[in-house]
């Protein structure tokens, strides 16, 4: 089974419920990480939804006005919608389609061009293909031709408008050709934002007469497979595989813009009107798509990431000293640019969107810690996100405070408190919630920043008059606080304040993302932490899946129920473009099947790494270079019960240590010598040379 390959055979169904419009598209999709695609139709043509990452409305304080927005559609009518067929082929960037007698290939070029090829029968009237562009949210748009290019622009312009932002789509018939009783045409059409170059138009209209459809189907391809070259995951159950797959496919096809990395739905924009403006949510959402690229080996994902993030650097001081602190603080979401998506003048925090919730800054810290853990790039590291942690960890050495020798977190809010605004909202309502006292996942979130920064400036060997204090709060950080529940000792909500929620995770995000709990646990914590993750099942929860199911193999839960959880995800959400369909967030759901599964298979985060941790001896499986924290690149099968094979290259040459049963010796690969090696019990260490590989047997 190809589980690089995807088939659709019917056309997108919109679905609506009672509460939300689900915006997350079901027509297939193609994307090169900045400009996307997606299939979708009406009564009669076949319509092709155009987005780009960086295209944007930049209207301060309107979140209903402002945001990303579509950029058009390519129409193409005289086609027989009924007869539907289109093929996905993942490693290739390519789409081949179906309808009726007509055949159609699709593929996005990495220099943001999208090809089309429209082949029928000579005795069929040959389809029309033409750009369409939305006249919605006040854009100002026009059309001409030049040098036999179609132009079509859009931009937002005007006295209210913060920052322009302009598209040119510029479309161009190839060639045509007739032969062996059918009709060939082929297009080509660029996407140039004034992002991309301050004379868009110029440049869209020399990529369009520079076009070269070979040319780019080969280099396209190339860039895929070669993206897919980075890991390899094999498992007994391929439908899981192709949805791990794809979902590395959908998340690279969207991260590929450096200055616009996605926000809540991607590049999957099919209209002017996606919830929440599509933008940047960091408490959580943000995020999320994150935690599995490390892991799958594909850093280069994390590029765009900062970007936005430290755009927001100056008005990040600004927050942090509306609360008497220094560093940086973050509200609930912005937009890129520091576009201004967080004023409301009703929201009792100093008209901020904070709903409570100190802790965004430091879950952004998460993934560039993440990064640190994985990669181990100095150089990266002090250019990208090193401010930006250490100015972090600065607002919490003012925000914790000390008391009976333990750092504690107050007026913290664990989950948002979505009413803390309008005249209406009732203070002692929500009190348990404002007034809370040492919120769980901020304990996880700022026990991770602290060793983070602690580490990473050790590591490069400055803000040495820094370690006294950083040692101090990593030691004596409160504990996370317990409760008893259905007769069980389980993690609470909050220390004082709300104790539990029934919807969500994030009375488990210390465990995973924030990487606080695992193997290496106490077993009377991991003990707390088994039986909160029992008190409920989250396998099926909107917005926490994605983090409930990587943390249950972090603790060891019964792997079982941790791929039933992945298939009941996938019948539930699944759509046929292989999309998840949730009511909180869009993309942030693809990191599920290949966060669980990386997370099952191998995990290091604790400086140990291990194999098959939580999985099911009885199912084969093995795996190529997921990436261990250490900066190791691993690779493993398991086959009949036992491990076959451990291959471990070093990248950065440090200490590594494995936990694997029955290593005999360490073998050098380049000469097949044996190296020293110490062994505990199941664990074994030893020194390593950056690029040398070491089989364990």
């Amino acid at each position: 089974m190809n589980t690089y390959f995807n088939e659709i055979n019917s056309k997108p169904v919109s679905a609506t419920d009672s509460k939300i419009l689900y915006k997350i598209p079901a027509g297939a999709m193609c994307g090169n990480g900045d400009l996307a695609v997606v299939f979708d139709n009406d009564e009669k043509d076949l319509i092709i939804r155009i987005s780009k990452c960086d295209f944007w409305k930049f209207v301060s304080g309107k979140k209903s006005d402002a945001g990303i927005k579509a950029v058009g559609s390519i129409r193409i009518n005289n086609v027989d919608l009924s007869e539907y067929n289109i093929r996905q082929y993942f490693d290739k960037g390519l789409l081949e389609c179906t309808f009726g007698k007509a055949g159609i290939e699709l593929f996005i070029a990495p220099e943001n061009i999208i090809y089309i090829q429209i082949k029928v029968p000579d005795s069929e009237e040959f389809p029309g293909t033409g750009i369409e562009i939305p006249d919605t949210c006040g854009s100002v748009n026009s059309e001409f031709t030049d040098n036999g290019v179609g132009c079509y622009v859009r931009k937002f312009t005007g006295e209210d408008i913060d920052l322009e932002s302009a598209v040119v789509l510029c479309l161009r018939e190839l060639d045509s050709q007739t032969a062996d009783g059918f009709k060939t045409v082929r297009y080509c059409i660029s996407a140039v934002t004034c992002f991309d170059d301050s004379d868009y138009t110029a440049k869209g209209i020399r990529l369009a007469l520079d076009a070269d459809y070979e040319r780019d189907k080969i280099k396209t391809e190339k860039k895929w497979k070669d993206f897919f070259s980075a890991s390899k995951v094999t498992l007994e159950d391929k439908e899981i595989e192709k949805y791990y797959n794809s979902s590395l496919y959908h998340l690279a096809g969207c991260m590929g813009n450096k200055e616009f990395p996605p926000g809540l739905f991607g590049n999957f924009i099919t209209d002017d009107f996606f919830p929440w403006a599509g933008d940047y949510h960091m408490n959580y959402n943000y995020e999320a798509p994150y935690y599995c690229i490390f892991a799958s080996n594909h850093p280069e994902l994390f590029d765009g990431y900062m970007t936005p993030v430290n755009e927001m650097r100056e008005n990040a001081k600004k927050f942090a000293k509306l609360f008497g602190c220094r560093g940086y603080a973050f509200p609930v979401s912005f937009g890129p640019k520091a576009l201004d998506l967080y004023t409301m003048k009703e929201c009792k925090e100093h008209g901020i969107l904070f709903l409570g919730q100190k802790s965004h800054a430091a879950y952004t810290c998460v993934i560039p810690i993440m990064h640190w853990y994985s990669t181990y790039d100095k150089d990266f590291a002090l250019e990208n996100y090193y401010d930006f942690v250490f100015n972090t960890a600065a607002f919490w050495e003012d925000y914790l405070v000390k008391e009976k020798g333990r750092y504690v977190i107050k007026n913290d809010a664990a989950h948002e408190i979505p009413y803390y605004r309008g005249e209406k909202f009732n203070y002692f309502t929500h009190k348990g919630q404002i007034e809370a006292v040492n919120a769980i996942n901020s304990l996880g979130l700022v026990k991770m920043l602290f060793k983070g920064i602690y580490d990473m400036a050790k590591e490069l060997g400055i803000n040495e008059e820094k370690y006294p204090l950083w040692e101090d709060i990593n030691k004596n950080l409160s504990d996370f606080p317990t409760f008893i529940k259905h007769g069980k000792k389980c993690f609470r909500y909050s220390k004082r304040g709300i104790r539990w929620r029934n919807e969500n995770t994030v009375g488990l995000q210390h465990i995973f993302p924030a990487s606080q709990i695992g193997f290496s646990s106490d077993e009377k914590l991991l003990k707390i932490a088994r039986n909160t993750y029992f008190i409920n099942d989250r396998r099926l929860d909107d917005n926490g899946s994605n983090s409930y199911l990587p943390a249950g193999a972090r603790i060891g839960v019964n792997p079982d129920f941790l791929i039933e959880g992945i298939r009941m995800n996938i019948k539930e959400f699944g759509l046929p473009n292989r999309l998840f369909r949730h009511h909180g967030g869009g993309i942030e759901h693809l990191t599920l099947v290949p966060s669980t599964v990386n997370e099952m298979l191998m995990q290091s985060y604790e400086g140990v790494i291990r194999i098959f941790p939580c999985w099911n001896k009885k199912m084969n499986a093995s795996f190529e270079n997921l990436r261990a924290d250490g900066a190791f690149l691993v690779s493993s099968e398991l086959r009949n019960g036992k491990i076959s094979s451990l291959e471990i290259k070093s990248l950065m040459g440090r200490k590594c240590v494995v936990e694997c049963p029955d290593i005999k010796q360490i073998i050098r690969k380049s000469d097949s010598k044996p190296i020293p090696c110490t062994q505990n019990g199941n664990t074994v260490s030893f020194e390593t040379h950056p690029d040398e590989v070491y089989l364990l047997k």
